[in-house]
């Protein structure tokens, strides 16, 4: 089986299986009477643990390959989605969510480090864009298939049967671990490859002092937090709306499709436009979409979630790519787990402050105040040098970075 074959494959299901139980997760708080600051603190436990992890495991990975850390991740958020059976109530949530979101955190490191590392010689945006597009199918897939399973369940009551729709993210979860076996091959031809070079550990604080670093971090973790932020609060503001539960999974998919179809023609996009421009449109289109959907109801959230397709599926194989254009390719993995420490940090600190704020205005104050992080983001865009091949000083001209 061709490496991209089985490493889109366990994309498409570990991300089927995240963003279902991230749902699902939140349904069953909702049922469990948590209010908006209880929601945010979940989002944030989803990212606490692996704040610490991200850093280590991205240097794991460079220096013995990313298929076994994605491996390690998948079974560990199988774990994690296992102990939601075990206990109710919702101090048990917050622990199996944090463990659940380690795991996600190692499955990403993985893959986005195995992907930088087979691409160092070539399109780091095109093998990007090909690993987020798959995750952007799976994303398409999780919601309506955790959400029909739960729907089955309810025996015509109105809320969702959380078992059944965590039963099929854990079995999203099992089938995408098989495909390590045939990464692993082609993971050490590139380990062995790159330990020819004689390249000394990448030092934290010399990666975050490349210039241009903190931008492409900065509005990376931006992007990130709009993702975990949505997923929380989607179903506040379809309970507001009397919109079911499959309703809000079709929502999510059309988000999903719309991010795939982004993704797939990223390629020719920048070459017309420039990475730099493409960042600047996508994060307006989000923060739009951001801003609207308080105001919607169900038909006017169609048009949000397009919106937030683009705005959702553009920003982060880019962002990807330009951090890995910034750094060594011996230490891809190393500034992408930096990548994801950042990512995490926003995830921990800004939905407990967002949730908070939503105390008072609802739903409309958590989204109105994501949007304005995204145009922080816009600005911060504005005034980097984020196209192709810009500020890599840093990276060896022989890795055609």
């Amino acid at each position: 089986m061709p490496w991209r074959t089985a490493l889109s494959a366990q994309a498409v299901l570990s991300q089927a299986a995240w963003v279902g139980v991230r749902l699902m997760i939140g349904y069953r708080a909702l049922a469990l009477g948590a209010d908006p600051v209880f929601l945010g603190l979940l989002a944030s436990t989803f990212a606490l643990p692996a704040l610490l992890v991200a850093l280590p495991a991205g240097r794991i990975s460079d220096r013995r390959g990313g298929t076994g850390m994605a491996f390690i991740g998948l079974i560990s958020a199988a774990a994690g989605t296992a102990m939601l059976f075990a206990v109710p109530g919702l101090p048990f949530l917050l622990v199996a969510s944090a463990f659940i979101g380690l795991g996600n955190l190692l499955v990403m490191v993985g893959q986005q480090t195995f992907v930088a590392h087979v691409s160092a010689k070539g399109s780091t945006e095109g093998a990007f864009g090909t690993l987020t597009a798959a995750a952007s199918i799976g994303q398409l897939i999780g919601p309506p298939a955790a959400t029909v399973a739960a729907s089955l369940g309810t025996g015509g009551g109105a809320a969702p049967d959380t078992t059944l729709g965590l039963l099929v993210c854990l079995g999203f979860t099992l089938l995408g671990a098989p495909a390590y076996f045939f990464l692993r091959r082609t993971d050490g031809a590139l380990r062995r490859k790159r330990h020819t070079v004689n390249t000394q550990p990448a030092k934290i604080g010399g990666v975050l002092k490349t210039p241009g670093m903190w931008r492409s971090l900065a509005v990376s973790g931006a992007v990130l937090v709009t993702v975990d932020l949505m997923y929380a609060f989607v179903p506040v503001w379809a309970t507001e709306q009397n919109i079911d539960a499959t309703a809000v999974g079709v929502l999510l998919a059309l988000r999903a499709a719309v991010s795939v179809l982004s993704r797939l023609g990223l390629m020719r996009l920048i070459a017309r436009f420039g990475r730099k421009a493409l960042l600047l449109v996508s994060i307006a289109a989000a923060a739009a979409g951001l801003l609207a959907l308080p105001l919607t109801g169900l038909y006017g959230a169609v048009a949000v979630m397009v919106g937030l397709g683009l705005g959702l599926g553009i920003p982060q194989p880019l962002t990807m790519a330009w951090v890995t254009s910034l750094t060594h390719a011996n230490h891809h993995g190393a500034a992408l787990g930096l990548r994801l420490t950042v990512n995490r940090f926003a995830q921990i600190s800004l939905p407990v402050a967002m949730g908070a704020a939503a105390a008072p205005l609802g739903v409309l104050g958590i989204f109105w105040a994501n949007a304005a992080l995204l145009i922080g983001a816009i600005v911060v865009v504005a005034g980097s040098d984020a196209g192709p091949g810009g500020g890599t000083s840093a990276v060896d001209p022989a890795d055609g970075s």
